[in-house]
């Protein structure tokens, strides 16, 4: 049998005494030998490959094999003798650099799609306050010159302003108390409704970017919670590593850090938090409240697991736990 392994020198073919067969040299360009190396690795071809595997019989390729641990017990012998670099100092630097080239790929490659996430959730809840203080400013700037304007929804009343701008093109106008506004006024006012109505769309798409992203990397606990409550779950936790670490306890309380600092600074006066964030969970917030707390113990442990799954086995076991979890929520609220 011919057994094929290779290293930061190139490929080398060795039959079953150790014997060196065949080999074929890299060039010496550090990034070349990593990508040809990791290339072999998955058992993807390139040229040195090629050219020492023809022509063979009885190749064995599958790694590791006897000659991968061979070539890695006496590689620095092997790669002088077959005059791949002219002294060790050159052979430490090659081999430093491949080494580096290659830890900065794995660590780019590394996923970390949770973090993604945890910004767009952070991002949404940042442009909720914007949007908040932006459309209050809009109403007040705008009732100097309407006061008398019935809209309740901020969206829509930033789409009557950019769109009739004088209160005279309103349908339903009739009179007003409020001040009259020059041209240049009313043109000032609807550039600032167009650019509120553009933050409004911004906001619809980060959520839409969420319902999309979080089925993906957390389908267990988008299952559980819906996407934008999962990912503000996640955002609090910091990451989905710390997620999966935490006791269901914790999960439970996140988001109720203040009051349960204040409930131990007064020395148990008042009652410890029985939830935070979960509370937001229509399980939780439209049940009764002597039966909240079971709740939310209920489906803080579900939870727990949830996020596990999510981040070590990366398996969808959603169907099973959301089944498990409605049952025992039905018994809880007979």
């Amino acid at each position: 049998m011919i057994y094929i392994t290779a290293c930061v020198a190139g490929v080398f073919a060795f039959d079953e005494n150790n014997r060196l067969i065949k080999y074929k040299l890299f060039k010496k360009n550090p990034e070349e030998i990593a990508t040809k190396l990791e290339k072999f690795e998955r058992g993807e071809n390139f040229p040195e490959f090629q050219d020492v595997v023809k022509g063979l019989k009885d190749v064995v390729t599958e790694q590791p094999n006897s000659a991968t641990e061979y070539l890695k017990n006496n590689l620095r012998k092997i790669v002088t003798d077959v005059q791949f670099v002219k002294n060790q100092a050159e052979l430490n630097q090659i081999i430093t650099s491949v080494n580096v080239i290659r830890t900065k790929k794995k660590i780019s490659g590394l996923e970390r799609r949770d973090k993604l996430i945890i910004h767009s959730v952070s991002a949404l809840s940042d442009m909720e306050k914007i949007l908040n203080t932006m459309s209050e400013r809009l109403r007040e700037f705008y009732g100097l010159h309407y006061p008398e304007l019935k809209i309740t929804d901020h969206e829509k009343f930033a789409e009557f302003v950019a769109k009739y701008g004088e209160r005279e093109k309103f349908e339903e106008f009739e009179d007003s108390m409020g001040m009259k506004l020059k041209e240049e006024d009313i043109k000032i006012l609807q550039d600032y409704a167009k650019r509120l109505i553009e933050l409004y769309v911004l906001r619809k798409n980060l959520e839409k970017y969420l319902e999309k992203i979080v089925p993906e990397e957390i389908p267990n606990l988008n299952a559980l919670l819906g996407s934008i409550l999962a990912a503000k779950l996640l955002a609090l936790a910091g990451s989905l590593e710390r997620l999966a670490k935490m006791p269901s306890s914790t999960i439970q309380l996140l988001g109720a850090e203040k009051s349960l600092f204040k409930f131990l600074r007064d020395k148990g006066i008042k009652k410890p938090p029985r939830f935070g964030l979960l509370y937001l969970h229509p399980d939780i917030s439209n049940t009764k409240r002597e039966l909240q707390g079971k709740v939310a113990r209920l489906l803080s442990s579900k939870l727990t697991l949830a996020a596990r799954a999510d981040f070590y086995t990366k398996k969808d076991i959603s169907k099973k736990l959301l089944e498990d979890y409605k049952k025992k929520l039905k018994e809880i609220l007979k």
